[in-house]
């Protein structure tokens, strides 16, 4: 490999998640260059942002690039810079089967693409429409040789859903910084003075978007339900994600005693610091979740975690050893799962102690960065160049 180009589908300076997956990528990238970060070039569609500060203040190495664009400067611009830099290889965020700029890449001389996907590609389709996909894919020379996923889960909507050759695909779950998200540290009740949560209480906790997708819906009515069920006021819902009034058509959705035991906590930096005070974590999705890393982020803070039984979502435990599933949208099964931690406490604590075993051996920066560059390096070992089929990787 001569140089790879990190090629994001989003503009610069995005945040959220894509912030750490851009230094995973970063670092990925610089291993395979052993080091030397002038073969190293991020491409964005825009960076009226900024560049991304989880990238090295003194990295230089940026094309604008929009994959959907044919224009003749935009073409003419991007295959000069890849040819100017000797640019081999790609490594795709989110990177469909085919775009048009994909011919101006190949035709400057990429001879590896790989795309890494966040999310789902294709609803599961009929065998008769999937035939169809499968033989359409296998037309197009000048897309991905191959895809990386977060989850098994997600991986099946490309094969099953999109097309692609199952050979084509490999499974990288989302890493974590260990010692930022850890359980250890003694804050004195941090978390409840934060937000005048009475000290008695303890949390389940929620961080993400505020999309109908994301279920806060089901959380919602497992408070109501738990507020109905249990004599003790000693649980709290705390709810963090939140921007502006986004959050008010779901408080509305609570009993008036149900509304004492919920709080929004809007949009925070210092998670890791009040995840490590929380009783146990909620993530309580009813579409797609691929393996979000805020599940990564609980389980390393030495929180048990309870997910919704999805494609994708349902990897990030092991059910009954380090959380519990529970059915999609099920609202009175969370309740039941929370009254069963609240019940026993030293349930919560083996929970959450393997929970953080297993983030720590398995879900490390430093082991999803160490399975990226395997794979890659699998990959550009068998690249055979322009429209070339790549297999033997799973």
């Amino acid at each position: 490999m001569k140089s790879i180009l990190i090629l994001l589908h989003c503009g610069s300076n995005t945040g959220y998640a894509i912030g750490p997956l851009e230094r995973a990528f970063y670092e990925m990238a610089l291993e395979l260059c052993n080091g030397d970060e002038t073969r190293v070039h991020f491409g964005y569609p825009t960076m009226g942002a900024g560049p991304s500060p989880t990238l090295p203040a003194q990295f230089s190495q940026y094309l604008i690039v929009d994959t959907q664009s044919n224009a003749p400067l935009d073409v003419e611009r991007v295959d000069q810079y890849i040819r100017t830099h000797h640019i081999d290889t790609v490594f795709g965020f989110d990177q469909p089967v085919d775009r048009p700029m994909y011919r101006v890449l190949r035709r400057a001389g990429v001879t590896c693409f790989v795309s890494y996907w966040g999310a789902p590609m294709s609803s599961i389709k009929p065998l008769a429409v999937l035939v169809l996909k499968r033989m359409r894919v296998a037309l197009l020379r000048q897309g991905p040789d191959h895809y990386i996923f977060e989850s098994r889960g997600m991986a099946d909507t490309a094969v099953f859903g999109r097309g692609i050759a199952a050979r084509k695909t490999s499974v990288v779950p989302l890493g974590v910084d260990t010692e930022h998200f850890s359980p250890s540290g003694a804050d004195d009740g941090y978390l409840h003075k934060a937000f005048g949560i009475p000290a008695d209480r303890r949390v389940f906790f929620y961080s993400g978007h505020m999309e109908t997708r994301k279920g806060v819906a089901t959380i919602m009515q497992a408070a109501n339900l738990l507020s109905a069920a249990r004599k003790n006021s000693d649980w709290h819902f705390l709810l963090l994600g939140n921007k502006g009034t986004e959050h008010l058509p779901y408080q509305q959705m609570l009993t008036d005693a149900a509304a004492q035991q919920v709080t929004f906590g809007g949009y925070r930096h210092d998670i890791n610091l009040l995840q490590r005070e929380a009783y146990a974590a909620v993530i309580a999705t009813t579409g797609w979740d691929s393996g979000p890393l805020s599940a990564v982020e609980c389980q390393a803070s030495g929180l048990p975690l309870l997910v919704s039984d999805l494609p994708g979502l349902n990897e990030s435990i092991q059910s009954g050893v380090t959380g519990f599933h529970f059915p999609v949208a099920d609202a009175q099964a969370l309740a039941d799962v929370m009254g069963k931690l609240l019940d026993d406490p030293s349930l919560r604590k083996r929970l959450g102690a393997a929970a953080r075993q297993r983030i720590v051996q398995n879900y490390s920066l430093a082991v999803q960065r160490r399975q990226l560059v395997a794979v890659m390096r699998r990959v550009l070992g068998q690249s055979v160049g322009f429209g070339g089929q790549i297999s033997g990787v799973v």
